[in-house]
Parts: C-alpha cells; sequence; structure tokens
C-alpha cells in the first residue's frame, strides 16, 4: 500500500510537471504571436491606438475595416503587457500617466495663458497713446456740439501766452531760413537766367510748407513741452484729481482752453513769419546778388494765389491742434514722479514732431493731388 501511494504521487507530480511545462510553452507561444501582431500593427501606423487601449482609453478613431486589427492589436498589447508578471502593472500605468499627461497640456496651456492676460499690462506707449486718442476725441466733440462748456477766459489767457513766447523765436527762424533758400536759389537760377523766378519760388516754398513746418516745430518746442510739463506735475501732484473733487471737469478747464490756443496762434505766427522770411530774401538779394526788390515782389505776386495761403493757414490749425492734444495727452497721463514728468515731456515733443511730418503728408497728399 506505501509503494502504490508513492507511485501515485510521483504519478501526480509527473502530471503537474508536464502540465506546467505545456502552459508555459503555451504562454511563450501566445507572446511570441503577441508580440508579431504588435510589431505589424506598429508597421501599420497603429500603434498610438493600441498603446490607447492598453491604457484603458478609447481611440475609436477609426471604423470599418481598421476596426478587427485594431481590436486584436491591443488585445495583444494587453496580453504583452500582462503576461510579465510584476512589468505588467509597471507598463499599463507608466503608459496611463504620459498619455494623462499629454492629455493635461492643453488645460495647462490655457491655464498659463489666462495667468498671463490676467497679469499682462500693455507697454506705457499703447495706453497712453490711446488715451490721447480718446482726449483727442472728446474735445472735438466738446467743440463741436457742446461750445458753451468752452472756457473762454482761460482760452485768452493761452493765448496771450503762447504769442509773445512763440514770435520771437519764430521770426528769428524764419529769417535765416529765407537768406539760406536765397542764397541756394540766387546762385543756381542765376547760372541758368531765372533771377525772374526766384521770388516766386521762394514764395511758394515758404507758403506751402517751409513756414507752416518751421512754426509748428518752434511751438512743439517751445510750447508744447511746456503744456505736457505743466499737465504732467498736476497730474503727478493728484492737482487735476482736486479739480474734479471740485466739479471741475480737467478737459474743459486744462485742455480745450490750450487746444483752442494752439490752433488760433500758430495760424498767425505762420503769418508773420511768411512775412518775415520774404523780407529777409529780398534785402539779401539785393545786397548779395544785386537781384532788385521789385523783381522778387513781382515774381512773388506773380506766381502765388490767395489758396496758397489759405492751404498754409489750415495747416498752421491742424498742426496747432495736434501739437496741443498730444502734449496734454501725455501730460494728463503721466505717472511716477518727477521722473515720469521729464518722460513726457521729452516723449511729448518727440511725438508731436513725428505728427507734425505726418500730418503735412496727409494734407500735401490732399491740397496738391492734381
Amino acid at each position: 500500500g506505501a509503494s502504490r501511494s508513492t507511485c501515485e504521487r510521483e504519478m501526480t507530480s509527473s502530471a503537474v510537471v508536464a502540465t506546467a511545462a505545456t502552459g508555459a510553452s503555451r504562454r511563450q507561444g501566445a507572446r511570441r504571436v503577441t508580440r508579431q501582431r504588435v510589431e505589424v500593427a506598429r508597421g501599420g501606423g497603429r500603434w498610438r491606438r493600441v498603446m490607447m487601449r492598453a491604457s484603458g482609453g478609447d481611440a475609436a478613431d477609426d471604423v470599418g475595416a481598421s476596426t478587427s486589427s485594431s481590436a486584436s492589436s491591443s488585445a495583444a498589447a494587453l496580453v504583452v503587457a500582462g503576461a510579465d508578471g510584476d512589468g505588467r502593472g509597471g507598463k499599463t500605468k507608466a503608459t496611463s500617466s504620459l498619455w494623462e499627461t499629454i492629455d493635461a497640456v492643453p488645460e495647462r496651456v490655457f491655464a498659463w495663458t489666462e495667468k498671463r492676460l490676467l497679469t499682462w499690462e500693455p507697454p506705457k506707449f499703447i495706453w497712453r497713446t490711446a488715451a490721447t486718442s480718446l482726449l483727442f476725441g472728446s474735445v472735438l466733440f466738446r467743440m463741436l456740439k457742446q461750445p458753451k462748456r468752452i472756457n473762454w477766459e482761460q482760452t485768452m489767457q493761452q493765448i496771450a501766452r503762447i504769442g509773445p513766447q512763440t514770435l520771437g523765436v519764430s521770426l528769428l527762424t524764419s529769417s535765416f531760413v529765407g537768406m539760406v533758400f536765397t542764397i541756394q536759389f540766387c546762385k543756381e537760377f542765376a547760372k541758368v537766367g531765372l533771377k525772374n523766378a526766384i521770388g516766386g519760388l521762394l514764395g511758394l516754398a515758404f507758403a506751402r510748407e517751409l513756414t507752416p513746418v518751421i512754426c509748428a516745430i518752434i511751438l512743439a518746442g517751445r510750447i508744447g513741452s511746456a503744456i505736457a510739463a505743466e499737465l504732467g506735475t498736476m497730474q503727478v501732484t493728484e492737482q487735476v484729481d482736486q479739480l474734479t473733487v471740485l466739479g471741475t471737469d480737467p478737459i474743459d478747464y486744462l485742455v480745450i482752453p490750450r487746444v483752442i490756443a494752439c490752433a488760433i496762434s500758430l495760424p498767425v505766427l505762420c503769418i508773420i513769419s511768411f512775412a518775415q522770411s520774404l523780407a529777409a530774401s529780398i534785402l539779401l538779394a539785393d545786397l548779395r546778388y544785386g537781384v532788385s526788390p521789385n523783381v522778387i515782389v513781382d515774381s512773388a505776386a506773380k506766381y502765388l494765389e490767395p489758396s496758397d495761403l489759405g492751404i498754409m493757414t489750415a495747416k498752421a490749425v491742424a498742426f496747432g491742434a495736434v501739437i496741443a492734444v498730444i502734449s496734454c495727452g501725455w501730460g494728463t497721463t503721466t505717472t511716477g514722479g518727477a521722473k515720469g514728468v521729464g518722460e513726457s515731456t521729452t516723449a511729448s515733443v518727440v511725438i508731436s514732431l513725428t505728427a507734425i511730418f505726418i500730418v503735412d503728408f496727409v494734407l500735401s497728399l490732399i491740397f496738391f493731388q492734381k
């Protein structure tokens, strides 16, 4: 009986070992087949769907003929991932975490963008330019639709301030510019015998371009800088806020009078400077080149038309308004104490000079397009 039991146990052990060996060989064969299928799926461009299904995702992008092959590939990947004992859970978790990270990328990008937008501040130049544009629109609307709100007392004070402070520099500059152009014209035109046309060309040059542009540049440097510094100081010392608290609109009290004063004063300065530059040219041509004053005056009267003086006046009005608006806009948006006042003053002059030439081009294109 004992030998029979021993034989039975040996036979049972042999059967178990044989069964285990058969199972192991079957599993190895299944792994090889599965790996071959996975390689085929990878080579066919479906590795991403296989990995997504292996990680539990839903990648049902294609339907139809490729459904069965994708499913078999996914099953194969699952078998491969689960056939290595302890490595099964690690591979599955690694793949799952990879796709979770990829899926979280849009959310992270959105959160980063939202944070940046909430904390982003536009450059000073952009928002100050926008504020100046809005100020120009507000001034224009109030002057045209609400003329009763204009403070004429302040306007007259600003005119009395702007005119005398700018007149001397304008006359001096116009005189020397006129003499410089007289030297060039007389020297070159005398070679070709066109002395009779010198006065007309000088008159056209002065009336159409030189006089309004030169006077506008002087106004921007002399008055525009002063306006920007004055309003900038009032802004940083909270005087503008005090006006608002007292019930006075800063635009009506500070901005509109300066805009009107510059728009009125600059045309007057241009007319006086035009006469001064022409007189300086006549004097130099007579004393230096022997050209009679009557020749220059007759030539200027022949070439010049009343519309030329009208164009000069229109340009002067536009230049004066632009200079005043830019100076007031940069002054009322000043921040940062004394340093900010200096920066606003410098920026207002530079931008005013640039705007003068831009407006001059636009107006010349309108007036002289024919």
